[in-house]
């Protein structure tokens, strides 16, 4: 009985230890002097699915809609389960020319194992969190060549990421901005088959005292099935950081179906991570065109 006791109060002490301060400064190897946010690690590898995003390819077109979307998606990796909304926003503002989209994730979930706590710096007051607010992120998309469009599309977009989202101490989003450009293009191969794709410049802020912003090389390729009813797109992206072993170069494949009804879609989406995203990923949902 007084083994069974022991082992008990042994576990129980164990288990309390995992969420102390000490424990934390014990892991991250604390100087005793600089707050917590200082060991957060902001790179791709070492946050929740929706941080810091390989951003969605272009097309070489503009989006010459006003529409609305919502979705809901769940991420599945081994320590780590997500699930968030989020609400998309497409305006244009002269048709074939210029036009705007905005994304936000109003509400994420989570779960994670001790192991990736340990593994990203969780702070120790933030160890039970489960719930986050994503950042806000806002593109402009400028449509280029139109005479030549009938050969080759190309357009340029100019994202920004506002950071509002929370939970940073529990490696959720990383309180920095950061914003990116590149150049989209989309070759016919016949009226409904384009190959796509996009080259362009990633960056985003850094926490670290040593280096406060990451630079990287952004890309993409694949192609698109495009007709009245139902739109196909398959394609690998990515970006590339500068710094090395440092979990910078998310690499991840995608496929999205958007089924064309009217003024509404239907959108299903899968994602799976090839480098520094270890995330399968699926999102569902709809899409409604005003004009």
């Amino acid at each position: 009985m007084r083994r069974i006791v022991v082992i008990i109060f042994t576990l129980s002490v164990a288990n309390s230890y995992g969420q102390t301060f000490d424990w934390w400064a014990q892991l991250v190897h604390w100087d005793g002097v600089s707050e917590w946010p200082k060991y957060m690690i902001t790179q791709p590898a070492y946050m929740g699915p929706n941080a810091l995003p390989v951003p969605r390819i272009g097309n070489g077109s503009i989006d010459s809609s006003f529409s609305i979307a919502a979705t809901g998606s769940l991420h599945f990796s081994k320590g780590d389960n997500t699930q968030n909304f989020t609400i998309y926003a497409n305006y244009c503002l002269v048709k074939n020319v210029i036009s705007f989209d905005a994304s936000w994730i109003p509400y994420e979930h989570f779960t994670m194992s001790h192991a990736i706590k340990e593994q990203r710096h969780v702070f120790s007051h933030f160890y039970y969190d489960q719930q986050a607010t994503g950042d806000i992120e806002l593109n402009t998309t400028i449509q280029l060549l139109n005479r030549w469009r009938k050969d080759i599309q190309l357009a340029l977009r100019i994202g920004y990421r506002f950071p509002t989202g929370t939970g940073l101490g529990v490696a959720r989003y990383t309180d920095g901005p950061g914003y990116h450009f590149d150049l989209s293009f989309g070759k016919p191969v016949n009226t409904s088959l384009k190959w796509i794709g996009m080259l362009g410049f990633y960056s985003w802020q850094l926490i670290n005292v040593g280096r406060r912003q990451d630079d990287a090389f952004l890309f993409g390729t694949g192609a698109e099935w495009n007709t009245k009813r139902v739109r196909l797109q398959t394609y690998v992206a990515g970006y590339l950081g500068y710094q090395l072993n440092s979990g910078d170069k998310p690499v991840v494949f995608r496929t999205t179906v958007e089924k064309k009804i009217k003024r509404t879609s239907f959108l299903l989406g899968f994602q799976q991570g090839l480098h520094d995203f270890k995330y399968s990923s699926i999102e569902v949902g709809t899409k409604f065109r005003f004009q």
